[in-house]
């Protein structure tokens, strides 16, 4: 049997002739220095290959985070809480392949036993050695229901017992090759055990690590602010004496700001500030995601449990005039996964065509069905992100095109709103559901995934998400995966207006970000990053 290694990425399967699948490429673009455009030289630099130590890096990003406390940020909140934590193992979007961090490897030859082998001395910043009993103590508070971790369920049906200091064993119930996924991100991040143990629930507010850097300041709704950790377990890094992490929840803010050289990383969704970005003379890094932010249904809501009632929205939807309102260039959204994707298969399934008499038809049937006169449904979406307010007007007006349904927008902060998702205390709700990979979007629509807020169930998409677990042959794995594309779309408990992209803009004196895929867009290590100028 073959042995699947961290160096061995467990292949999930690339046909019709594709060696790299497209959602696993990066792209960074490198435009010259000096085309136009504010700030983007950065007062020249040295031009060499060899890292310089020193400086500080600032990024903006769009929402702010909950907590930094592991067992809920690593899942959703990854570029505040991964400079403090680093994450057990991190996945190479260029070699795609798995490749060692904070543990030296985790192998399994069966799919089924894992062994997870971490660094020989490696120190959280207060001390507290980095080993086996610190991995099992999160791990487990991961599992314990009382703290609500979004990564509770990918744990559940896995067991770890500690072998040595160094060694930790991890039996799956089911047979998964895609295991090591979660150690990039939802069990990647572990937390100091004394410090939990001290600080209680304000542990998130002031965490402790032995990931790069240490967390010093923390506004909330403002900014983070972090300094390079002497101690880090990779000799010389960081290479930055300071990061500073700013909340900026405009989207051309935070564009002006890097313009203005008032931030040197701007993080973004949107295509078309890339290409004007680029054009400009900034340096532009592309991540083709998984999925997108979409149209949620509460499929356990009194009235969106009817089937035909979601069908005649879905038939007012038009993502053709979403984009051309409030994202221009971007192309109109028919399937789950984008055109070229391979694991799409049109014959399978696609998202229902918009036919507003038809529309009309199947509402005023649901009326009668249910003695009702009339229909007004809750929108939930986030407050303070112009775009997505956009959105939501627009989704408005093209659902009341129903005579005698109503939709009320109910705006609120992104904290709230996530809460609310996660509850299951909504009917319609703007949210996202994107990853670096196929297998990330099983914990959105497997009946038992930790992140399934629609309470979406299609016994066919759990079937093919297991096999896509349990094989080691990429064409079964594709082929369920063209499986899981076709129902989503055809059952559309996310309705997507737009395939993303994850984009990190930076100045060209920013040299050796380490890109990756995150539950929110294009996420960055920043140990190996340094300042040219």
């Amino acid at each position: 049997m073959p042995v699947s290694r961290l160096h061995v990425l467990p292949r999930v399967g690339a046909r019709r002739g594709i060696s790299r699948p497209l959602l696993l490429a990066v792209a960074s673009v490198m435009v010259a220095a000096g085309c136009g455009g504010g700030n983007s030289s950065g007062g020249g630099g040295t031009g060499s290959d060899t890292p310089v130590p020193g400086g500080e890096l600032v990024m903006a990003i769009n929402v702010e985070g909950k907590t930094m406390d592991p067992v809920w940020c690593a899942s959703n909140a990854f570029e505040r809480c991964v400079p403090v934590f680093g994450t057990l193992i991190r996945y190479d979007v260029e070699d795609e392949q798995f490749v060692p961090s904070m543990a030296s490897s985790f192998d399994s030859e069966d799919g089924r036993t894992w062994t997870l082998t971490l660094r020989d001395g490696v120190q959280f910043t207060d001390g507290t050695p980095f080993d086996a009993d610190a991995v099992v103590f999160n791990w487990d508070r991961i599992k314990d229901p009382a703290n609500l971790s979004p990564s509770a369920l990918v744990a559940a049906p896995l067991t770890w017992r500690v072998v040595d200091p160094l060694t930790v064993e991890v039996v799956s119930e089911q047979t998964n090759f895609q295991l090591p996924w979660a150690l990039t991100q939802g069990l990647g991040m572990i937390g100091s055990p004394t410090a939990i143990t001290q600080l209680g629930p304000d542990f998130g507010n002031a965490p402790i690590g032995a990931g790069p850097f240490t967390l010093d300041t923390w506004v909330r709704n403002s900014k983070a602010t972090y300094t390079a950790n002497p101690g880090y377990w990779n000799e010389g890094a960081p290479y930055l004496d300071s990061y500073v992490l700013e909340v900026i929840g405009q989207d051309d803010q935070r564009l002006n700001a890097l313009r203005a050289g008032e931030i040197d990383i701007d993080w973004s969704l949107l295509a078309k500030d890339a290409k004007a970005i680029e054009a400009e003379g900034y340096t532009v890094h592309s991540l083709p995601l998984v999925g997108g932010t979409g149209l949620n249904f509460n499929l356990e809501d009194p009235d969106l449990k009817d089937p035909q009632l979601r069908l005649a929205i879905l038939k007012t939807f038009d993502s053709a005039q979403i984009n051309s309102a409030v994202y221009p260039g971007d192309e109109p959204v028919d399937a789950f996964l984008y055109p070229d994707s391979p694991y799409r298969d049109d014959s399978l399934g696609k998202f229902p065509e918009k036919d507003i008499e038809e529309a009309q038809k199947l509402f005023d049937e649901y009326l009668d069905r249910t003695g009702k006169s009339d229909l007004t449904l809750r929108l939930s979406t986030f407050a303070g992100l112009p775009a997505l307010e956009q959105v939501s007007q627009v989704l408005q007006s093209q659902a009341q095109q129903i005579d005698g349904l109503t939709i009320q927008i109910d705006a609120m902060d992104y904290a709230t709103l996530e809460g609310a998702l996660n509850a299951g205390e909504f009917q319609l709700g703007i949210a996202a559901a994107l990853s670096q990979n196929m297998d990330g979007i099983y914990e959105r629509f497997h009946s038992n995934g930790t992140r399934n807020i629609t309470g979406y169930s299609n016994p066919k998409v759990d079937e093919a998400f297991e096999t896509s677990r349990a094989s080691q042959d990429p064409e079964a794995v594709s082929e369920a995966y063209e499986v899981v594309n076709g129902e989503i779309s055809n059952d559309a408990p996310l309705r997507n207006w737009r395939y993303q992209t994850g984009y990190l803009f930076t100045q060209d004196y920013v040299k050796d970000l380490i890109i990756t895929g995150t539950p929110s867009g294009a996420g960055v290590y920043l140990d190996e990053a340094w300042v040219d100028k």
